[in-house]
């Protein structure tokens, strides 16, 4: 199975119900939910059968979906504009993109180079968000090398506001861990502008990382446009299907405005069923849920 580090390592996108809690069996939500699917969360299947597995999840009922499959200037063996036109066929987009790159050594131009094209090929493909996956920890030794991530971060957020686009990072657990008496994440909070950078919420890994979501959306407000949807087990540091596990999703959803929500995505990392069945468990719980209103 390809991980999501795997995907980050190479320079490209790492890319049957259970009762439901009573406070979610409430009538059927406003149709204008907008849920999005990262597609990692179906990545053997798209594997086994890509053409067969969209249009399950389509089916399913998400049409907004996010990319993990970027590589050489094409989305899943297909050009930018083709994948757009077979998504838009099946009445579905892709609207955003999981990519990214390591710390940048001084004076490369290379990977510079990469951001580039691959900012104007998200844009062809009809996206608004192009996402860094991850956090490059076997670069970051110091918390200057956090404050160059920051920088880097932000000159991606102009090479992406140039394409249309808008850049965002996605928090794994290992930026929550004491550095030099700071706090990582924090770091790149602080020295990020909000105009070309906004963070997006791995809801599980978040609270595997020892904090609340919705705490630090009250402690740095307006700077959560994007989030990704995944329930944190009760046992170690896996996921599992929403409200099954430790995740405080109506606490997360009561501060979304605060928070600047614009855009959620399910992700399902590991599965108590199969991963179809899993993404369908996802799609109910959020329509179901009086709370979440987006």
């Amino acid at each position: 199975m390809i991980t999501r580090r795997d995907f980050l390592k190479t320079g490209v996108a790492l890319t049957a119900l259970s009762v439901l809690p009573n406070d979610l069996m409430a009538a059927s939500a406003p149709k204008e939910k907008a849920i999005g699917l990262q597609l990692y969360s179906v990545r053997d299947d798209l594997q086994k059968d890509f053409d067969g597995t969209i249009r399950k999840v389509i089916e399913i009922g998400y049409k907004r979906l996010e990319a993990a499959g970027y590589r050489n200037g094409k989305f899943y063996g297909k050009t930018p504009s083709e994948f757009k036109k077979y998504l838009s066929d099946l009445g579905a987009s892709l609207t955003g993109s999981h990519t990214g790159s390591g710390l940048l050594p001084m004076g490369d131009t290379k990977g510079w180079d990469f951001w580039k094209q691959n900012a104007a090929d998200t844009a062809e493909a009809g996206c608004k968000w192009i996402v860094q996956a991850g956090y490059p920890a076997k670069d970051i030794k110091s918390i200057d090398d956090v404050k160059r991530l920051a920088d880097q971060f932000n000159k991606v957020g102009e090479i992406a506001r140039n394409n249309g686009l808008r850049f965002a990072f996605h928090n794994h657990i290992e930026e929550f861990k004491m550095l030099e008496g700071k706090i990582p994440y924090d770091v790149l909070l602080d020295y990020t502008e909000n105009k070309l950078v906004t963070f997006q919420i791995d809801t599980a890994q978040m609270v595997h990382g020892g904090f609340q979501c919705h705490e630090y959306v009250k402690k740095y407000p307006g700077r959560f446009a994007n989030w990704h949807l995944k329930d944190a087990n009760l046992d170690g540091d896996g996921s599992t299907e929403m409200g099954k596990g430790k995740v405080d999703f109506k606490a997360l959803f009561a501060v979304a405005k605060k928070a600047g929500l614009e855009d959620y995505y399910v992700e399902q990392e590991k599965y108590n069923m199969t991963p179809l069945e899993a993404i369908k468990y996802d799609y109910d719980f959020i329509m179901k849920a009086k709370y979440i209103k987006w």
